[in-house]
């Protein structure tokens, strides 16, 4: 009887084991992004700016990837996304949120300026 409990528990850890989006969909070897549903339109938008490969240093939620096209939308030129919002959101908090990525990829934080090396003078340059 436990062979059979076991045999179960093992099937069922199968079952309901997650899998990463990188396991349920290619990366694209061009941007780097996970080619699940949206990663086309995310491609059109944040490739007119900037590579893609920056979006998995910088994961987030809805709320944090919200904030930080907003950001970009007060204060780097990008256009207002209108329509587009929602499935960039979807996209982008499914596959590059806290949880979901791997953290291999990483981005350490901007240092303080206390940590900062000295800036060289006028005179020194």
């Amino acid at each position: 009887m436990n062979r059979h409990l076991l045999a179960a528990s093992i099937a069922l850890a199968g079952v309901f084991s997650p899998v990463s989006a990188t396991e349920q969909y290619p990366v694209d070897e061009v941007t780097g992004l996970i080619m699940a549903p949206g990663w086309e339109m995310v491609k059109a938008q944040c490739n007119a700016c900037h590579t893609s490969h920056i979006i998995p240093q910088n994961p987030g939620n809805r709320e944090v990837w919200r904030d930080t096209i907003q950001w970009m939308i007060d204060t780097q030129g990008l256009w207002d996304l209108n329509d587009t919002w929602e499935p960039v959101l979807d996209y982008l908090s499914t596959y590059y949120n806290e949880t979901g990525i791997d953290m291999k990829i990483f981005r350490r934080k901007p240092l303080e300026a206390s940590q900062m090396p000295p800036m060289p003078t006028q005179q020194e340059r």
